[in-house]
């Protein structure tokens, strides 16, 4: 989820770079363009080390619960 509302923040500032008028409110845009990248990225590897962080044995549990059924 905050992946997805970090890259929608990049497309809005790549959108306002390219309908810029100055060289300066270009270059900011495209510059708060290549951190909303690196705040989506970061995102991503946090959900990803969360999901990695659950123990398997959860599950293993699980299964066996319902193979003694």
């Amino acid at each position: 989820m905050e992946q997805a509302y970090w890259l929608t923040r990049k497309r809005a500032s790549l959108e306002s770079a390219e309908a810029a008028t100055s060289s300066l409110a270009r270059l900011v845009h495209y510059d708060l363009a290549g951190r909303y990248s690196l705040k989506a990225m970061a995102a991503e590897t946090v959900a990803s080390d969360l999901a990695a962080a659950l123990p398997p044995a959860i599950y293993a549990r699980r299964n066996k619960a319902a193979s003694h059924d």
